[in-house]
């Protein structure tokens, strides 16, 4: 387009574009009509300016920085671009039985820099039964992909979970600690091909109320890895069905899911298989000290609270596979993992660079 047809595109007609008069009185003093038409154009100068600035924040998103965040929270907060903390995170009360930070787009991060977010429950006070409709969850992905939480931080005393990871892929969380969370510090819900890495799940399901919990609780979910992961103090016996807690379980259909190169002590269980999971491994940990003295000691006289380092729950062998792990203590059918020595270390380093090769 010409810039005269433009100008005429926008409302100014041709006095707006014609060249001054040439005699000397005519410049040095301009009709009105001109005067205004000269006005017109800065006037639409000034406004294709303004629009084209419009334009740049809005289609050019990868020049806004990340969001901010710290202090309190008294609403849930969705964000939609790179998020970091930059204090710690109060989420208050009037989240008591809602999600405080919820990932409302793919392809994003969470960088917890070292801070923490607190919930307002303190278990096992407040927290969720299974009837409750809606509850308290420190961060939600829900129906995400490619989306991260990145420590170091820590997110804990929430009224459910410390995080919900709901109908996702390609999720990681890397280097988080999960702490003190009524129900279980991680709960996963059909999650595939997702990441826990250096993280560390401590002291959840203190108030679970007798749903099966613990540091994660990995439910219908497939193909996710966990490696390199601590899991300590988890989970209660408060329940009439017995020692249904754990480091982390295995529920529902979960499937194709590894946890290799982890610590597991002081849980309740340390490793849980329910029924219907089924072609899980678990591979080259140490898996010891479950469940801790004080369970033993104070339960002796109830079998349905005994618990162990391996807990399998089918009645016939399974399809999941424990091999090369530290541990000491099994309950469940088929020929025992455990007890399970390495007579060297160099047995454990071998094993674990076979267990790399096996899963490049």
């Amino acid at each position: 387009m010409k810039r005269r047809d433009f100008w005429k595109s926008i409302g100014l007609g041709s006095a707006a574009l014609a060249p001054f008069p040439s005699s000397s009185h005519a410049l040095a003093r301009p009709s009105q009509d001109h005067e205004k038409s000269r006005r017109r154009g800065r006037a639409a100068f000034r406004f294709v300016c303004f629009a084209s600035l419009i334009f740049a924040l809005f289609m050019c998103p990868g020049r806004i920085q990340a969001i901010d965040i710290s202090g309190n929270i008294s609403s849930t907060l969705t964000i939609f671009d790179n998020s970091e903390l930059v204090g710690d995170v109060n989420c208050t009360a009037a989240l008591l039985k809602a999600p405080c930070i919820v990932f409302g787009a793919d392809h994003i991060e969470l960088s917890l820099n070292g801070h923490t977010i607190t919930g307002p429950v303190n278990p096992p006070t407040n927290c969720s039964l299974p009837t409750d409709s809606t509850f308290g969850v420190g961060i939600e992905v829900n129906a995400k992909e490619h989306v991260e939480i990145e420590g170091p931080g820590v997110i804990q005393k929430f009224q459910r979970w410390g995080i919900l990871l709901l109908s996702s892929t390609q999720v990681t969380l890397k280097r988080v600690t999960v702490n003190r969370n009524c129900w279980s510090g991680v709960q996963t819900e059909a999650l595939s091909e997702s990441t826990f890495k250096d993280d560390a799940f401590v002291n959840n399901a203190a108030g679970s109320n007798g749903a099966p919990c613990g540091g994660i609780c990995v439910s219908d979910s497939k193909g996710n890895t966990i490696r390199k992961c601590s899991f300590h103090g988890n989970g209660s016996v408060d329940n009439p069905d017995g020692n249904v807690d754990f480091g982390i379980g295995f529920e529902g259909s979960s499937t194709e899911n590894l946890v290799e190169e982890s610590d597991f002590g002081g849980n309740v269980n340390g490793v849980l298989v329910f029924p219907e999971a089924d072609d899980n491994v678990v591979h080259d940990n140490i898996i010891t000290g479950n469940p801790p003295a004080q369970v033993q000691k104070t339960f002796a006289s109830v079998p349905a609270a005994s618990g162990a380092d391996i807990h399998d729950l089918h009645t016939s062998p399974s399809t999941n596979t424990f091999d090369d792990n530290f541990c000491l203590t099994y309950i469940g059918p088929g020929i025992p993992p455990c007890p399970n020595i390495p007579k060297r270390e160099r047995d454990r380093d071998e094993s674990r660079e076979r267990g790399t090769e096996r899963h490049e």
